[in-house]
Parts: C-alpha cells; structure tokens; sequence
C-alpha cells in the first residue's frame, strides 16, 4: 500500500500515525509510506493547479513523490486543506484524517477519530478509546516495577508545585522497597530536578530527566514497569501506558477547565481503569487494565473500508 502522510512536525500527531502504520505492518500490510511537510504544501499551488485543470501551479510537484498513493493520512489542522486538494488532484487515492476535522467530515473519505471528542455515527468513522498510538502490550512487566512520568502546564492544567510534593511523598510511602524510576517531560519545568524536596523524595528513586533520556525510552520503560504513574495532564501518555498493559495511577493537576479531553480522563477514572492517587492512598489497588489496542482495531478497520472501496469501484 503507497501511503502518503501529510505531517506538521508535531510529535503526538506523529505517533499517532505512526501507531496506525505500525498496526499495518503487523497484519503484513506492505506500507511504502512517504512523509510530506505541511509546510512544503502551498495550499494556494494546490488549488491553482486543480482549478486551472493541470496546467498552473506544477511548481508543487518538486515536494511530491513520483509514485501516486493508494491512502493520503492527515493529522492536525493545518493539514486539512493540503489533504483536500491532493485528493482533487489523485481522484484514485482514499483519503484519512485521523482527528475530529476543523472542516465537514464530508470533505474525506475516511476518519478515525477518539471518543472524547463526541463524533456523530458514520459509517466512514471509527470511534477509538484515546488517540492512536504505536505501543502494543510485549507483556515484559517486571513485578513491583513502577514508572512515575511527570508532566508540566498546560492549556488545561496548572502547574503546583507543592500538590506535586505532596503526592510524590504519598507514593513515596506506598512504594517503599519497591524498583522506582522517575522521569520529566518537555513541559516540566527545569527547576524542579534541582528542588531541595523533590531531590530529598526521590533519593531512593532513579530520576531520568527528559534531557537525559533517548527517543523511545519511555515506550520501554512502559514495557518493563507494572505500574505507572502519571500526571493528569499526560492525557497521551496514559492511554499510552494503558495500550502497553500497565496499571495506571494518577497523580491530580489543577485544572484550569473542563473540556473533551478532561471528561476522558474522568471516564477512565469512573470505570476503574485508572486510579486517582488519594484512592490509592487509601487502600483501593489498581486493576489491571481492559485490553486496549485501538491502533490494530483502526488498522483492521481501515483495511476493510480501502477493500469495500476497491470492490465498489471495479468495473462490472
């Protein structure tokens, strides 16, 4: 399968893709996928080419691959327009956005689309638990291992130092003894690494600053940990945690608004797929998790929709 990806560099939406054409491979999908820039597509070349008929804006052929695609994939909105005029231009290629679309779910043929955001029932749409991810379950959890994944501010949450404190030496207490290992995320602040009480707190922890950690080091410490602890405003990397089969723990932010994103959150809490850490303070043990692999349920779904089109579209 010829997949073209029109990416805007922004590495959740990269994962995402990635889960999806990792999800293919695994079903012995050949992807011959090619990875295009939003910002090398010239919306206005795009739409100068198409309503001229071919014969104006060929200068966007330079950022194009040879070969025409079989699938064109989008994630973020910047790509929407880049996503509808290639399909104007390779009428043969399906066309996926794997994101609740800024513009009418009309103008593409397909979407994948997480259940937080509340989609309306198509039978073009897949509705997911989370957004895709490239995790899978290698079931390598090692007993009494736990991660604690650190996030930062954001559009959703605060950032409060001393709440975290005080739930660090909350899980201090409970994970005594136990094979601990504690690392940060682009968003954290710096400061924290060189506070005098989350230095003395994790004494007996390992700390791997994000600084300090490759790429894809967290994927693999989510594979070796039983359990994982997260803050809310790592809403990605709880249902990444989820999909590679750790119990998940979370540790509260203060919110500075409700939306889709926080009322997912609050439905995983409500059916005990993640625990709040003042529940687990009190004696309530994490559950081991519902299977989750949405990225190979999309991949199986997304097969059958490209050969439902192939079929309808053969000639009699």
């Amino acid at each position: 399968m010829r997949v073209w990806l029109i990416s805007d560099g922004k590495a959740g939406h990269t994962a995402q893709a990635n889960g999806l054409f990792a999800a293919l491979r695994h079903l012995a999908v050949e992807v011959d996928l090619q990875v295009i820039s939003a910002q090398s597509l010239s919306v206005w070349l795009l739409g100068l080419h198409h309503y001229s008929g071919g014969r104006l804006g060929r200068r966007v052929d330079r950022v194009l691959p040879k070969q025409i695609p079989d699938l064109i994939v989008a994630v973020g909105h910047r790509t929407h327009w880049p996503l509808i005029l290639l399909a104007k231009r390779y009428s043969t290629a399906r066309t996926l956005v794997l994101m609740q679309p800024s513009l009418p779910r009309a103008y593409f043929d397909l979407a994948i689309i997480p259940a937080h955001d509340h989609p309306t029932p198509d039978p073009k749409l897949l509705v997911t638990t989370g957004v895709l991810n490239p995790l899978i379950n290698e079931n390598r959890h090692e007993s009494n291992r736990h991660l604690i994944l650190i996030g930062g501010p954001s559009k959703r949450h605060a950032w409060h130092l001393d709440s975290l404190l005080d739930q660090l030496k909350i899980l201090r207490g409970m994970l005594d003894r136990r094979q601990v290992m504690v690392t940060t995320s682009r968003r954290t602040p710096e400061s924290l690494c060189s506070e005098p009480k989350f230095f003395e707190l994790t004494a007996n922890m390992q700390v791997c600053p994000v600084s300090e950690t490759a790429a894809g080091w967290v994927y693999e410490q989510m594979q070796l940990a039983d359990t994982v602890w997260v803050t809310e405003d790592s809403v990605s990397m709880i249902y990444e945690a989820l999909t590679a089969g750790c119990r998940v723990g979370v540790i509260a932010m203060p919110r500075l608004k409700e939306d889709r994103i926080t009322e997912g959150v609050d439905q995983l809490m409500a059916q005990g797929q993640i625990l709040p850490i003042h529940l687990a303070q009190y004696g309530r043990v994490l559950r081991q998790p519902a299977h989750l692999n949405e990225a190979d349920r999309a991949a199986v779904w997304l097969l059958a929709q490209m050969q439902q089109t192939m079929a309808t579209e053969a000639p009699v």
